[in-house]
């Protein structure tokens, strides 16, 4: 058993996206959040996402990814191990909040809810957040059809084969929740021998370090789709939209949903 999110960093630079922000999602929270003048804060400690706003601080659980990813504190930006489910930051306190599949990286549906909640809470009058989320096919994808395209080079990306693998394999209501070692299990079914998918794709063996984190780890993600994902935010907010996060590969499964105006 094994804490993925305890040893993510030492494999960053092998991530692409879609499991990283594409640079058309910067622009997108950009666009979205108004962040010139914006003092925000950051789920997580992306570093795409680390330099937005006149003043940032990224609030992340695991000091070892903060070590290894974050830009550095300045005066206006700092980053805090913190609790996302317990946000260290004052009520009605920042104009913008960011990030990047955070509503995945929780276990449960009550964890979801409750980061939608501080995120209420944290706000100010007129303020909005932006999170791009991994969301679940309305038709589920065979795990066939994901094999076909990495074996016939329509996949440049080992971050997409995941992000595809996880949408498609079976997860149950209310939590959705996944361990990452299935999704591994997911990819190793299609993929027993790698040797024809690195030739189709032009990988090298290293190139799968990232993904053999995931062998026999307890870490749980949540891939649900984005209706359920609306339906939720309602909760906390009275304006919930569904924003394009641009043109990249898978992006229609990573919309960015945007909340403001949150309930009394």
């Amino acid at each position: 058993m094994s804490d993925l999110w305890a040893n993510l960093f030492r494999t960053w630079d092998l991530i692409k996206a879609p499991l990283r922000p594409h640079p058309d999602v910067v622009q997108v929270m950009k666009r979205e959040l108004r962040t010139d003048d914006a003092e925000m804060v950051l789920f997580g400690v992306t570093p795409e996402f680390a330099k937005l706003g006149k003043s940032l601080v990224a609030v992340d659980a695991n000091p070892n990814m903060i070590g290894a990813l974050w830009i550095g504190d300045h005066a206006d930006r700092k980053a805090v191990v913190g609790n996302w489910l317990d946000l260290p930051i004052p009520d009605k306190s920042v104009d913008a909040i960011v990030g990047d599949g955070c509503l995945s990286a929780v276990v449960s549906e009550a964890q979801r809810l409750r980061c939608l909640e501080e995120m209420a809470r944290v706000l100010k009058p007129g303020g909005r957040a932006a999170i791009r989320l991994f969301a679940r096919p309305k038709n589920t994808e065979p795990l066939h059809a994901i094999k076909a395209d990495a074996l016939a080079g329509r996949i440049k990306a080992l971050a997409e084969i995941v992000l595809r693998t996880a949408l498609s394999l079976p997860a149950a209501a209310p939590d959705y929740g996944l361990k990452m070692s299935a999704v591994l299990d997911g990819i190793n079914e299609m993929f027993g021998d790698r040797t024809e998918l690195m030739a189709a794709g032009g990988w090298q063996p290293g190139a799968f370090a990232f993904i053999d984190l995931y062998k026999g780890s307890d870490t749980i993600c949540c891939w649900l789709n984005e209706d359920i994902h609306v339906a939720e935010a309602s909760r906390y907010f009275d304006d919930v939209r569904l924003v394009a996060s641009g043109d990249y590969p898978v992006a229609e499964r990573c919309p960015v949903l945007v909340v403001s105006s949150p309930r009394k």
